[in-house]
């Protein structure tokens, strides 16, 4: 029997001729019922802006080096490759499961308080569900990153289970090739408008689930450091 998990996980999410998927209905995404508070984020430019391939040639993640804020102008267009639109969203995800979920962490954004946000797509809203930031902490968490210039970080997390319910062990390699497709889209979005972005895909995963205070069940996937 493999023993190594890495190679246990893909021999047993493998699908073969005569498999079946579990194909069970469709699981919801997470809402916060009662954020402390509620930020709209202004309606993104669909027009415009650097031309895909010129923000192609130019997208090499970079941590940011200004140290300036970010605008909810900016956060939007951040954004917007998450939010959902006509039933969907601006990335795929198999079965239309989205076992993906966006935490903004809030540092220095013009007009937003500082604090943890969770990122409701359907509306293209930020709820806030912690008002306290301990830099100290995610410093430590995220491997001693210096967060002096950072003006917020993006968690995408993952709920494996949503892709299992209808794909089972497969349903795992799903959502993180999600994360991978929402990851390159923000990232390119961020780096389109001359911002700076960073994928930290090394971190201390207790530590981040704790400072997001999330659930058994949900994943931290990847951050996204975001600034000037």
């Amino acid at each position: 029997m493999e023993k190594h998990p890495g190679k246990l996980f893909y021999r047993l999410s493998r699908l073969g001729p005569g498999d079946e998927l579990p194909l069970r209905r469709r699981p919801r995404a997470k809402v916060y019922a009662n954020p402390l508070e509620t930020q709209a984020l202004p309606a993104p430019r669909l027009e415009g802006g650097a031309p895909v391939f010129r923000a192609l040639a130019h997208l090499r993640p970079a941590l940011p080096q200004v140290g300036a804020a970010l605008t909810l102008k900016d956060l939007s267009q951040i954004l917007f490759p998450l939010a959902e639109r006509e039933g969907g969203r601006g990335f795929p995800s198999a079965g239309e499961a989205y076992p993906l979920e966006a935490y903004l962490v809030v540092r220095r954004v013009e007009g937003v308080f500082p604090g943890v946000y969770h990122y409701f797509p359907k509306e293209h809203q930020l709820f806030q569900i912690a008002a306290r930031l301990d830099e100290g902490a995610w410093s430590e968490a995220l491997l001693g990153l210096s967060l002096e210039r950072v003006a917020a970080w993006l968690v995408l997390t993952l709920v494996p289970e949503r892709s299992e319910a209808l794909f089972g062990l497969r349903g795992y390699r799903y959502a993180l090739l999600e994360a991978g497709y929402a990851a390159s889209l923000v990232l390119l979005s961020a780096i389109a408008q001359s911002l700076a972005a960073y994928p930290a895909e090394t971190f201390y995963d207790e530590g981040v689930a704790r400072l997001l205070g999330l659930p058994e069940g949900e994943y931290p996937g990847v951050v996204l450091i975001l600034g000037r």
